[in-house]
């Protein structure tokens, strides 16, 4: 993307408001309307057939998937009819994928959840009645207001899926003085982001690799054609870099994914082997004094010799054994990644980092980047101000942009000597008493912040979702409410039917509460289903890297009023507030939604209707954040800073606080990364800590202090009869939470096992034969590791497919649905319990003739729930859900 000058950004903004604002392009008439102006009949109520000249168009926040792009959504006759993208929206630059309008699908689902539902018989059986909002808020009430007043507020569990409220949830949370809102972040990205915060700093939990200036990347894993966190962001980009610059893309994969095959090479790779590819390109690099000496001195905090001491063993030929990729080719790609430095960058994703070996994988991909010295130079592998870091770079922060005063204080730390501390197992006690003094202060039980996994909450609270169930069967903590909000666990977590086994367990969970859209696994397990407001019907504030590396925020705004008596969180919790009472509800002195983000933008330069006409807003003239670390720290910052003689680290002290700002580089004072060195920390004494403090030992690949590798334990002798089984996203799919759209999952609506026709060779199979996959426990240090009973035995079809990886079996995991209304359950006669009026007829009669691919219709079905089979297997000290090391064994059925 070219610079946008002020007054071209100026007139884009004028010209896209001034649409807005009289309702969309005027003259322009969609071919489908009819001659009267009227959508077609067989469309009318089903959201097709814009006509332009009477359609309203507002800008909103996708959440399609986690990208969450600037989009602009077309109304006519009081219904979405149509999402587009945003132009100005500087991640997408207006383009859109087709997630963007799975939001219309699930919007005016005939099966959604639109009034408040009382469980009246046995809890998972389906049984309910329709209640009042009212009623609702006194049930609950009822229970939370107790827990609160008894001292221990720990006792009431917020756990969410996809929250993007940006903490207005904990708000909530806070003024109730519980430690546990609990994420997914274990699920999907904590193995990701904590190669980055170690590396860069808290700051730069995402990178933002600067595609448009690139000549040449690295893919480690990652497939932004289907699935990523950015993914959209990237795309356009990359597809640019490669037409218009000839940049080269290269792909590590374990499958032929829709990035490989956009790719000018695609390597199929051993599951987990990323780590050695990325270390003997290290030593490659190094070893033909490729890399950037310079920069290296300057910036990363160990010497150069003292890695290559680390690198001796990885040389491209125990690359190869490792991988499959010939050492020669991996040695030649090392030399043109250098070559093309600094406009060069690494990505990766999932398929490097979620293994028993993923984090220190990705600590080694990072490292290349540091050893030819692309780090946000142009082209190269860049990290934007995430946030509003305003008094981190001075003038090139944005305004002040969050949530309105007052903010309740966070809740306290679990400390020796107190009631809930003394409630842990003791063997939990023990090791967080040994955990150093800023642990301790960090420490919150072992819900929130488990003991065995510090590296999960040592930046900030990642948690490790997959170990609440078990952990509150195991008695960690007692839970007397829990809420679950737009969670899928009991369908999409690993051992899924462990989260059942718990949520209908009366005694561990007494009251659960679930907020969410669709009758879900999870919903079907409440004892009150709360209906909440869809993402094209509610407000929220949006912010995110950007990879236009010029920092930027936008407004999610409801295009129409919420169907039935669906109602947005924020309401929710508000009214919840006010109910429980006992100073709670000062926090939440808001009537209208609308008002409250007002007040929460105040400090951006434009207006309030401004701002909602654009739907984005940033400085057209604020410079690209390239080598931010080179920045100089102003002046006025320096007054009464004293500097460390050793390290150079600048130290200044504000309302009693000491913090690093800034480190002397050369003689002047520049900004550095924000890490403890204030250097990049290609070497971090913190993964040997948590390793000794929780008794794992110095020898284990995810202890070490410097990038390294061991292949993964169960990966190291597979029998014959034995594959790794790997999952994987479709592109039209956002994991199981789509399968209810019903135009996407015409798309995809099944998820067969893709094999390698080698491979199948050797088991005897061919294209449709059915197998059984027995799932064995992982060998690693990990949850329930080494024990003989599998986790889970399943049928599936094979289907042949060249380039898969000889060592696996491929299976997307968003199949097989028993809730979630007719279409994501393929099923053309079962209604659904939680729809509006209880019939037992569909809500959609036409269904049945539609649903083309359900069993009854002669269909292959929805799939395989094969997430039931997946073992909990969190990776050691970060607590990462390593999805794809499982270890099955094939048996042709």
């Amino acid at each position: 993307m070219s610079d946008l000058d002020r007054r071209d950004f100026l007139r884009l903004a004028s010209g896209l408001a001034a649409g807005l604002a009289t309702g969309g392009l005027s003259g322009c008439t969609s071919p489908s309307a009819s001659p009267d102006g009227q959508e077609p009949r067989e469309q009318r109520g089903r959201g097709g057939g814009i006509d332009y000249a009477r359609a309203k168009a507002t800008p909103t926040i996708c959440f399609g998937c986690t990208t969450h792009c600037g989009v602009i959504g077309w109304v006519q006759d009081e219904r979405v009819r149509l999402i587009e993208g945003n132009p100005l929206d500087p991640n997408t630059l207006g383009t859109v994928c087709s997630k963007a309008n799975g939001m219309v699908s699930y919007t005016y689902d005939p099966e959604r959840i639109l009034y408040p539902l009382l469980r009246v018989g046995k809890r998972g059986e389906g049984r309910w009645k329709r209640i009042s909002w009212e009623e609702a808020y006194e049930r609950i009430a009822a229970r939370l207001r107790p827990i609160r007043q008894s001292g221990h507020p720990e006792r009431f569990v917020f756990h969410y899926g996809r929250d993007k409220t940006k903490g207005f949830t904990s708000r909530f949370t806070n003024a109730f003085g519980t430690p546990n809102r609990l994420n997914r972040r274990s699920i999907c990205s904590s193995n990701r982001r904590v190669p980055l915060m170690s590396f860069y700093g808290r700051e730069f939990e995402w990178e933002s690799q600067d595609l448009e200036r690139t000549r040449y990347v690295i893919n480690f894993g990652a497939n932004p054609m289907e699935a990523h966190q950015g993914g959209l962001y990237l795309v356009r980009r990359l597809m640019d870099a490669k037409v218009e610059r000839g940049a080269k893309l290269v792909t590590f994969e374990v499958r032929p994914s829709a990035t490989a095959s956009i790719s000018d090479e695609f390597h199929t790779v051993r599951p987990a082997s990323d780590g050695a590819i990325a270390l003997a390109m290290a030593r490659t690099i190094i070893d033909e004094g490729l890399a950037d000496g310079a920069f290296w001195e300057r910036w990363a905090n160990v010497p150069l010799a003292e890695v290559r001491a680390e690198l001796e063993p990885f040389t491209p030929a125990f690359a190869e054994a490792e991988s499959g990729v010939p050492a020669a080719e991996i040695t030649r790609i090392a030399r043109e990644f250098a070559a093309a430095a600094p406009a060069c960058t690494t990505i990766s994703n999932r398929g490097s980092a979620k293994h028993y070996n993923g984090v220190q994988a990705d600590r080694a991909i990072r490292m290349l980047d540091v050893l030819v010295g692309n780090v946000g130079r142009p082209g190269g592998f860049c990290l934007s101000t995430l946030r509003m870091w305003k008094e981190r770079y001075g003038q090139w922060g944005l305004p002040t942009i969050d949530q309105p005063a007052p903010r309740p204080k966070g809740p306290r730390p679990v400390l020796r000597g107190s009631k809930h501390f003394a409630e842990l197992p003791q063997e939990v006690q023990e090791r967080v008493a040994g955990f150093p003094p800023e642990w301790q202060q960090k420490y919150h039980g072992e819900l929130a912040t488990p003991s065995e996994y510090p590296l999960s909450w040592h930046y900030y609270n990642m948690r490790v979702g997959q170990l609440v169930y078990p952990y509150i069967r195991e008695g960690r903590a007692k839970v007397e409410a829990y809420f679950s909000y737009t969670l899928g666990a009991a369908y999409g977590y690993p051992e899924a039917k462990v989260a059942r086994e718990v949520l209908a367990d009366e005694s561990l969970i007494p009251f659960h509460v679930a907020i969410d859209i669709a009758y879900s696994e999870q919903a079907a397990l409440a004892d009150i289903i709360l209906p909440e407001a869809t993402s094209l019907e509610r407000w929220d504030a949006h912010s995110t890297n950007s990879y236009g590396l010029r920092p930027y925020t936008g407004i999610r705004q409801p295009l129409v009023e919420p169907l039935g008596e669906a109602r947005p969180i924020q309401i929710i919790l508000r009214d919840l507030a006010r109910k429980i009472g006992g100073g709670m509800e000062r926090y939440f002195d808001f009537e209208e939604v609308e008002d409250y983000y007002r007040e929460w933008y105040s400090q951006v330069p434009l207006s309030w209707e401004e701002l909602k006409r654009r739907g984005i807003w940033f400085d057209p003239e604020r410079p690209l954040d390239h080598e931010l670390y080179e920045r100089e720290v102003p002046a006025a910052e320096l007054e009464g800073s004293e500097t460390d003689p050793e390290t150079g680290v600048i130290y200044a002290t504000k309302g009693g606080k000491r913090r690093a700002i800034g480190i002397r580089q050369g003689g002047k004072a520049v900004r550095g990364f924000p890490t403890p060195s204030r250097r990049i920390q290609v070497k971090d004494e913190v993964f040997a800590r948590a390793a000794k403090h929780t008794g794992l030992p110095l020898d284990d690949v995810n202890a070490a202090v410097l990038p390294t590798y061991q292949r993964v334990p169960e990966h190291r002798e597979l029998a014959e009869d034995q594959l790794v089984l790997t999952t994987f996203k479709w592109n039209v799919h956002t994991q199981g939470r789509s399968s209810g759209w019903r135009y996407h999952s015409e798309v995809v609506h099944t998820n067969q096992a893709f094999l390698n026709p080698a491979t199948a060779a050797r088991f005897g199979l061919s294209d449709g034969d059915e197998v059984e996959l027995t799932v064995l426990r992982p060998k690693q240090r990990t949850y329930r590791a080494g024990e003989a009973e599998p986790v889970g035995v399943f049928r599936n079809r094979v289907k042949l497919l060249e380039g898969v990886s000889p060592w696996v079996i491929a299976c997307s995991h968003h199949g097989g649905h028993w809730e979630q209304g007719a279409v994501a359950r393929a099923d053309t006669e079962r209604a659904s319990p939680g729809q509006a009026g209880f019939s037992e007829e569909l809500a959609d009669p036409a269904l049945r003739e539609t649903l083309w691919w359900a069993k009854s219709k002669g269909g292959s079905g929805n799939g395989v729930p094969l997430n039931d089979h997946l073992p909990i297997n969190p990776t050691p000290l970060v607590g990462g859900q390593s999805w794809f090391d499982n270890v099955v064994r094939v048996r042709k059925v």
